[in-house]
C-alpha cells in the first residue's frame, strides 16, 4: 500500500455530542475527527490511546508510532 497525503483543508465543525458515563471505554476510528472538551472539573479526568494494528497490514516502517526492537507486535 502507498502512502496517501490528505488533504490541508479544514474539517467542518462537529457539535454532535457522544454522551457517555463513568468508566465507559469509547474507541473511535483513526480517521473519525474528534475532540474532548477542556476538564473544567476538580476531578482529574485520563484518557489512554488504543492503537490497533491488523495482524495482515503492512506497517509503514515510516508510521510515527514503532515499537523498540526487542518489542515486537503480538497478537491476541
Amino acid at each position: 500500500m502507498k502512502m496517501q497525503s490528505l488533504s490541508d483543508d479544514a474539517l467542518p465543525d462537529c457539535t454532535t455530542p457522544l454522551p457517555a458515563k463513568a468508566g465507559t471505554l469509547v474507541l473511535l476510528h483513526g480517521r473519525l475527527p474528534h475532540l474532548s472538551a477542556p476538564n473544567r472539573s476538580a476531578q482529574s479526568r485520563y484518557a489512554y490511546a488504543v492503537h490497533y494494528i491488523d495482524g495482515t497490514a503492512d506497517y509503514a516502517a515510516e508510521n510515527w508510532l514503532q515499537r523498540p526492537q526487542d518489542m515486537p507486535l503480538q497478537g491476541f
